[in-house]
Formats: C-alpha cells, sequence, structure tokens
C-alpha cells in the first residue's frame, strides 16, 4: 500500500471524502497534501488524534526520541507528556530564531531544565537557521532508530526536511501530519510522528522574531488581546512575547471584575498557542478565558532582562 509522501496515509483513488484520497495511486501526495502544499488551502482537519494511543506507539518503535516544542509553547501539559515517553531522549525547543536578543539562550535552556526538573539534554534548533541541527544529525547518526515526536506544528517536518531534503508537507495548520512517516537515510530509520493534540490551545503560529512588548499596566485598566481581556488588581510592569502580528490595545475597565488567578513574582502567565506575559511583582489578575487555556511557571527568561 503506498502512503502519501506529506501525511504518511495510505492513498486511495475511490472515496473523494476520505483521507488519502488522490486521482492517480502514482501520485506521491494525497489531494489534502497537494492542496496544503501548492495553495495553503486545508480541505479537512484529517482524523482524531489520541493522544494515549500515540504515546504508546512512540514507545514501541524503541528507538530515541527527538521531542520538539516551539518557544511560544512551553507549558505543564506538553512537559508532562514528554516525561512520559520511556525510550532514550533528547528535548528540542525549535523555531530557536524566533527568540529574542534579550533572552540569553545558555540561560534559557538552564531555567527550563530546572523548572521541569528535565534530566536529558535541551536543544534549541532553527530549521531556518540550521542552528543545531549538525548536533540533531549527531544524535541520529548514533541511533539506528529516531522518532521526532511533539504537539503538533512544533515543527518536526520542518527540522527533518531541511535535516534530510525531504519534502513531507509543513503547514501552519495542526494536525497536518496523520500518520507515522517513515524514511531510510543511510541505514537510519527516521520516523515523523503526527502531532500531539491539545485542544485548550489558541491556533496561532508564529512568523518573525518576537518583539517583547512591556506595558505599565494600571489597576483601572486591561489589555486586550486578541478576544483575551487581562486585568490586574494592582498597578503592575507586564512584558509580552506574542507573535509581533497580534493587535494588543490597553483600555479602561468599565465593569466590576472578579480577580480570581494568582500570580507570584517573576512568574510567566502561558496563553497555550499564543505565547506568554512576564509579570515582575505578584498580583491576582483577571481572565475571560477558560483556566484550561492557561498556565503559571517560574520565568523561563530569568530575572533580569539581558542584552546580547
Amino acid at each position: 500500500m503506498k502512503k502519501c509522501l506529506g501525511c504518511g496515509v495510505v492513498l486511495q483513488n475511490t472515496d473523494k471524502d476520505a483521507l488519502g484520497y488522490t486521482p492517480k495511486l502514482e501520485n506521491d501526495l494525497c489531494i489534502r497534501c497537494y492542496k496544503l502544499k501548492h495553495y495553503g488551502n486545508l480541505i479537512n482537519s484529517g482524523k482524531h488524534q489520541d493522544n494515549a494511543k500515540l504515546l504508546k506507539e512512540i514507545d514501541k518503535k524503541n528507538g530515541h526520541v527527538l521531542f520538539l516544542i516551539d518557544f511560544l509553547n512551553i507549558y505543564n501539559d506538553v512537559m508532562e507528556t514528554y516525561k512520559k515517553i520511556k525510550c532514550s531522549k533528547t528535548l528540542v525547543v525549535t523555531k530557536s530564531d524566533l527568540i529574542p536578543k534579550n533572552i540569553k539562550k545558555e540561560k534559557l535552556v538552564k531555567n527550563i531544565k530546572d523548572i521541569y526538573d528535565i534530566k536529558e539534554d535541551v536543544l534549541l534548533v532553527s530549521s531556518k537557521t540550521k542552528e543545531n541541527l549538525n548536533a540533531i544529525e549527531k544524535i541520529c547518526l548514533n541511533n539506528s532508530t529516531v522518532v521526532f515526536a511533539g504537539f503538533t506544528n512544533a515543527g518536526k517536518s520542518s527540522i527533518i526536511n531541511a535535516l534530510v531534503g525531504s519534502d513531507i508537507t509543513v503547514s501552519r495548520n495542526i494536525n497536518t501530519t496523520q500518520e507515522f512517516i517513515k524514511l531510510k537515510v543511510d541505514g537510519i530509520d527516521i520516523y515523523d510522528a503526527p502531532g500531539f493534540i491539545n485542544s485548550k490551545v489558541y491556533d496561532n503560529v508564529a512568523k518573525s522574531k518576537i518583539k517583547p512588548k512591556t506595558y505599565q499596566l494600571a489597576n483601572k485598566y486591561y489589555l486586550n488581546i486578541l478576544d483575551i481581556n487581562i486585568a490586574s488588581v494592582v498597578d503592575i510592569n507586564l512584558t509580552l512575547y506574542f507573535d509581533n502580528f497580534i493587535t494588543v490595545s490597553k483600555r479602561r475597565i468599565k465593569d466590576n471584575l472578579e480577580y480570581n488567578l494568582e500570580i507570584p513574582a517573576n512568574n510567566d502567565l502561558v496563553i497555550k498557542g499564543l505565547g506568554f506575559i512576564k509579570f515582575s511583582g505578584s498580583t491576582k489578575v483577571s481572565v475571560n478565558i477558560d483556566r484550561d487555556y492557561l498556565d503559571i511557571r517560574p520565568t523561563i527568561i530569568g530575572g533580569n532582562y539581558e542584552q546580547d
């Protein structure tokens, strides 16, 4: 059975509405991947991903797992999934080219390891600038089987394509890779795993280097970010780490708010799928979205702003 080179689904030419459809079985891509690749058009969202089942399938490969996560989406749910993987593994923070200049990369790695108690190596990698691709290549050469895993949109397919010159479908849509895609490179089995899915996450992919924005937020005002409103019970300084194309505005509070989320000093409020906000001091905040979309952690960028 021939599989789509873009998403890993078995190709078929009988059901136009089913996954894997292609008019001609000699094609390398299903129609879904073809339209994603050439037109950026998503014709269906793909199949539902079972995270528990995916974990078991990854462990069954019995290889070294490169678990990818992008800089803006480091939060507890993701790290807990990483820790459940039983194979030898490395944590890979992708899209390092987006990391702002005010963040020292060595300190970022140390903070991630300390905050989440990571015993394994942590690498900062970029498919655009090729940062640490040589380290990824070395890991592959030292293992007969390597599995690229991570949450959807972490950049797994982009890293593999940059590493071995493959043509796996890459898009900003979630759940692009549908099944395990196996590549045989210099005798090494390389797998691109489907992405883990978190339903309580904003669907946004940053496009350019993050430019931190600092606000002095008085308690009479709130910040509006997309459909999210954030207010603090006390005057406080905030620094936002979001995609530069996301509009942020400061507005005056008109209604009584309930402040029910405590943020300790020098902690980050993570909005899953968007980025994070660093709080300089402790406060209580009001946020108008489901708590499951949020996470609180000690800041991963350290206590002081540092310039390269």
